[in-house]
Order: structure tokens, then C-alpha cells, then sequence
């Protein structure tokens, strides 16, 4: 793990992994609360019931009970697909860290600007915890772990503040992989391990050195940005999802496509597969992949089908 000596600000990238990118670890929450609308879908032409279920993937334990439409999903359904299978979770952990660093010979000292290289050498340390766990965490210097790629150290310096007031292990697509799991019900993903460790371990170094860039330079106030992302989550507002994603967009849109529209196109083919089963079904993946225009709705209703914000 990665630490700034002197605390650093993140921004769009932080807010867009919250929404888009699922790290799955279960915790068990109760059922309720009612809201206006929610992120969540129902495909009227359906077979069978079918839902779309956007998440965040940090909350506390204050927003459970959830809305009676994600329990409507959570019973109606006898299948949850994910992101990824997260029954696969241990070896998504393991090739994902793998995927984070450079192979032997190399080192992130040749791929980023010689500037940027000065200023981490200068601001970070490393947290090294004993391998027996007999030993407290060490703090060493920055370069004991050349070998991360910049987007791994972007990831680490990208949660938000607001995440000491939420969790992931509240996160609601963890709540539904427990109470699926819980209830026995089929479990799987809309990606296989090796296609979700890509989306992050397949960037280029220009992109990772830019993710880090971001995660070390945005302005202080990204408290304020993941609490309006935050309710417009629970507003089930789209809208304004898709806005709070427009400075990445327009700084990177390779990248803002990368994570959110480039997988939606992917998808789609895979979720009208999974309708025409005619198996009850609940697809639960971030937010930002039922937001805008190339969001996963809008490509399954030029495909004719018919869909409800509940």
C-alpha cells in the first residue's frame, strides 16, 4: 500500500471506480426505507422478472435498509449476475495484484515523467506489513516498490474522505452477493476474472501515469463531489450520475470509455443472452453502466426491449 506523507486529494477517478469497478467482499444488511426512485430497473417484455440493479460500492450502514425495489429484486430473482462471478474472488485478488506490477527488469522509474518520479520519491512511503503478522506495518521509502504500475498507486491514493464515514463491505452489490449467497441462489458475472482484472491491468502507462496525475492533484472538495454522487445515487438519478462523470470524460475520455462504455457494448449481448433463458434474473453492476447514453439500458431498448425505473 501506498502512503502520502503528506496527504493528496482525488477526484473523478476515485468517484468513478466507486460506481464502476467492484472490489466484492460480503456483509450480511436488514431491508426497507422507501425513496422517490431508485437505481433500479425492471424489463417489462421480459420472460420471466428481470432487473437491473445499479450500485455504489461504498455505503454505511445508516443507508439500511435498502428500498423495497432492491428487495424486490433480491426476491424475485433466482439469478444474480455481477460483474464478475464473485465466487472467483480469490483469484481475481491474486491475478489482479500480478497484473499491477511490472514484469522482472522493469520499474515504473522508465514510464512515468522524471518529475513525477521526483515528486512521489519526495511525498510517498510504502507500507510493508509483516509477512508472520507478528510485527506492526513498516513505513519505508517509495522506492522499495518500484515495480507497481501507476494506476495500482492511483487506486491506493484514490478513496475518498468520505469513505472513512462509509465502507465497502456495506457497498450494495456486497449485500447482494451475501443474500444471494445466503438464499443459494445462482451466482455468476458478466465478465470472466480475466476480462474485470483488465479493465485496470490493460492501461497503457500514458493512462496509468494520468489516473495517478489525477489522483494527486485534484482540488480538496471531493468530499462534496462523492456526497452529490452519492444522492443521486439514491435519488436513482441518472442524470445526474452521468454529469458528475463528465470531467474524466472530457479529460480521458479513453479512459472514462474504457471503464464504463466500451464494457456496456460488451455486456448487452451477454444480458439479452441471460433474458432469453427466461430464467428470473438480477443484473447488479455500478451505477455509471445505467447512466447516458450509451448506458446498458439505452443499448437493450434500441435492441426493443421494454424498461421501468422502479
Amino acid at each position: 500500500m501506498f502512503f502520502p506523507v503528506r496527504r493528496a486529494a482525488s477526484g473523478p477517478i476515485a468517484l468513478l471506480v466507486a460506481l464502476t469497478l467492484i472490489p466484492l467482499a460480503t456483509q450480511a444488511a436488514p431491508q426497507g426505507k422507501k425513496f422517490p426512485k431508485c437505481c433500479v430497473w425492471r424489463v417489462t417484455n421480459a420472460k420471466a422478472p428481470f432487473y437491473l440493479v445499479g450500485s455504489i460500492h461504498a455505503l454505511s450502514k445508516k443507508d439500511y435498509p435498502l428500498p423495497k425495489p432492491y428487495d424486490m429484486a433480491l426476491e424475485d430473482s433466482t439469478r444474480f449476475l455481477f460483474e464478475f462471478d464473485p465466487t472467483q474472488h480469490a483469484e481475481f485478488q491474486k491475478k489482479f495484484e500480478a497484473a499491477a506490477k511490472y514484469r522482472p527488469g522493469q520499474d515504473i522509474r522508465s514510464k512515468i515523467s522524471p518529475e513525477l518520479l521526483a515528486w512521489l520519491r519526495k511525498n510517498m512511503l510504502t507500507v510493508i506489513p509483516d509477512a508472520r503478522g507478528e510485527k506492526d506495518e513498516r513505513l519505508v521509502s517509495f522506492d522499495s516498490q518500484l515495480r507497481y504500475k501507476p494506476w495500482w498507486i492511483a487506486q491506493h491514493l484514490a478513496a475518498p474522505a468520505s469513505y472513512s464515514k462509509t465502507s465497502a463491505s456495506h457497498g450494495l452489490d456486497n449485500y447482494f452477493v451475501d443474500r444471494a449467497m445466503k438464499l443459494r441462489k445462482e451466482i455468476g458475472g458478466l465478465e470472466s476474472v480475466d476480462e474485470h482484472v483488465a479493465v485496470m491491468g490493460g492501461l497503457s502507462d500514458r493512462d496509468g501515469e494520468f489516473m495517478l496525475q489525477q489522483a494527486l492533484t485534484q482540488p480538496d472538495n471531493v468530499d462534496k463531489e462523492f456526497g452529490r454522487m452519492y444522492k443521486a445515487w439514491r435519488k436513482g438519478d441518472t442524470n445526474a450520475l452521468w454529469a458528475g462523470d463528465a470531467p474524466l470524460r472530457s479529460k480521458a475520455p479513453r479512459i472514462a470509455a474504457r471503464f464504463v462504455d466500451d464494457r456496456n457494448v460488451k455486456w448487452v449481448p451477454r444480458i439479452e443472452a441471460a433474458l432469453k433463458t427466461g430464467k428470473p434474473t438480477a443484473i447488479v453492476a455500478g451505477a455509471l453502466h445505467f447512466s447516458g447514453p450509451h448506458s446498458v439500458i439505452s443499448l437493450l431498448q434500441k435492441r426493443g426491449y421494454k424498461i421501468e425505473q422502479l
